[in-house]
């Protein structure tokens, strides 16, 4: 009969696992905090350049695809996230908010996910569980994903009406008066 080892852990060796985990979950969040602070968290690379070719395998929220040349002249942020991503649908539902309030002055939002049509139900059931969540998404937007030089999930990008980006980050630290200014110019 194999013998089975039921020796208690050493006294104060649970402790000691406990606070390790603690160590790692607080190190996560400091790293997060630390990424949505805006543009000046390692975005300058992505500022002042164009926005890319919008080349996705489909849209949600839109009869058709979403033309590069009707965001000519317009204000547009570019949300990248994943259905996937825990710090992504935590700020959804900030986003829809900053949206609607920015929406009727011109601001555009789109969406960009690089799940594909493999993953394309998951990302249907959250965007369809998210109320007022109806900007259009591109799935499958590895291509202009990688253009933009987008490497963590969420990552937001202003482009003002010239088309060029002007405010980049992972929160919203920044974003609301870069769209204000974009806005007015």
């Amino acid at each position: 009969m194999a013998e089975t080892n039921t020796a208690s852990p050493a006294p104060g060796q649970g402790w000691s696992l406990n606070f390790t985990w603690l160590l790692i979950a607080l190190a996560v969040l400091a790293f997060y905090v630390m990424r949505s602070r805006g543009p000046a968290d390692g975005g300058d690379g992505m500022l002042g350049k164009a926005l890319p070719p919008l080349h996705v395998e489909g849209w949600l929220n839109v009869d058709g695809p979403v033309r590069d040349d009707a965001l000519r002249g317009k204000v547009v942020l570019v949300d990248n996230w994943a259905s996937w991503c825990g710090p992504c649908r935590a700020k959804m539902p900030s986003l829809v908010e900053f949206e609607h309030k920015f929406r009727n002055q011109g601001l555009v939002v789109i969406g960009l996910t690089p799940e594909d049509r493999r993953e394309l139900g998951e990302v249907e059931t959250y965007v369809n569980s998210v109320d007022g969540l109806d900007w259009p998404i591109g799935f499958g937007a590895n291509l202009p994903i990688d253009l933009m030089g987008v490497t963590a999930f969420p990552t937001l990008i202003l482009f003002d009406k010239s088309g060029k980006s002007v405010w980049w980050g992972h929160g919203f630290g920044g974003l609301e008066a870069a769209v204000v200014q974009a806005l007015a110019n």
